[in-house]
């Protein structure tokens, strides 16, 4: 790639910030170990913004934590699946956490102790 290309790609990427989201949650217990790609949703938008592919079900209790990177302007944010007529359907057993404070310079301040 030459120079100018990785510059502009560079300055192409910068301008989508992101922020990182936990997908959490403990996957339902069952025989089938089939995949699943599971999408984070802004509900605001009505707008796919990120994935993750998990188990349907696994065969003991399994906690999951996952950190997703999604754009920064996303809104309320759901996760699930589409059912065969498209429609959406959140995940009961997965929750989708934000960031409590978020920094304009990522930075991480001492916690005043």
């Amino acid at each position: 790639m030459a120079a100018a290309d990785e510059e502009d790609m560079m300055s192409y990427t910068a301008g989508f910030a992101v922020m990182e989201v936990t997908v959490r949650g403990v996957l339902p217990i069952g025989d089938t170990t089939e995949n699943a790609p599971y999408f984070i949703l802004d509900t605001a938008k009505s707008a796919i913004v990120g994935q993750v592919i998990l188990p349907k079900a696994v065969k003991r209790s399994l906690a999951v934590a996952l950190t997703v990177k999604v754009p920064s302007t996303a809104g309320s944010l759901a996760i699930g699946t589409f059912d065969d007529g498209g429609n959406f359907q959140a995940a009961s057993f997965l929750r989708v956490e934000t960031p409590a404070v978020e920094r304009p310079d990522d930075a991480v301040g001492s916690s005043g102790r």
